[in-house]
């Protein structure tokens, strides 16, 4: 068993889009205006189907991740009350119950309040998680609760080879 050790990197558009789409705050005049307001709209997609809504409170860790899940569809990360790491994996070329996570494929994003991604379908993802404090998020998905591995219990897959991964902040 190995640990790979992944430092938490800014979020940066061109760097997340192998998981799916960073939510950036957008720059300059918006397309629709108000007299105290302006709004940037659509900014990103969730494909099709009735999301689910779900808010978590989250807690400082050790880092260290053991097991990642994926959505069988999309999946919106929105961070309200502080930064929040997001630890992807991209997601399997052939998804099927042979199909585990790769710690050395892992990376980091830390996404700050104003910041949103929506992740592929497929993408494995750990829970978000604060480096310092305890941190409110909104997650919106398509569907929840389909274990990766068909027939599976448990949402959460452990790595390929038993190996581990430690999230450290840059």
């Amino acid at each position: 068993m190995t640990t790979f050790s992944v430092i938490a990197e800014d979020l940066v558009p061109e760097n997340f889009s192998l998981f799916g789409q960073a939510i950036m705050r957008p720059a300059g005049v918006a397309p629709k205006r108000g007299e105290d307001w302006d709004c940037w709209v659509p900014l990103g997609r969730l494909g099709q189907g009735d999301p689910s809504v779900g808010i978590v409170t989250t807690r400082p860790t050790d880092g260290i991740i053991r097991a990642m899940e994926r959505e069988p569809k999309t999946e919106f990360l929105l961070p309200v009350s502080g930064p929040v790491v997001q630890a992807v994996a991209p997601r399997p070329d052939v998804p099927g119950p042979q199909s585990l996570p790769e710690a050395d494929t892992v990376r980091a994003f830390v996404i700050w309040p104003g910041q949103a991604i929506v992740m592929a379908p497929g993408t494995w993802h750990w829970a978000a998680f604060p480096f310092r404090n305890e941190e409110v998020l909104y997650f919106f998905a398509t569907e929840i609760g389909e274990p990766a591995v068909q027939g599976a219990a448990d949402p959460w897959v452990p790595f390929k080879d038993g190996n581990l991964v430690r999230v450290v902040p840059r």
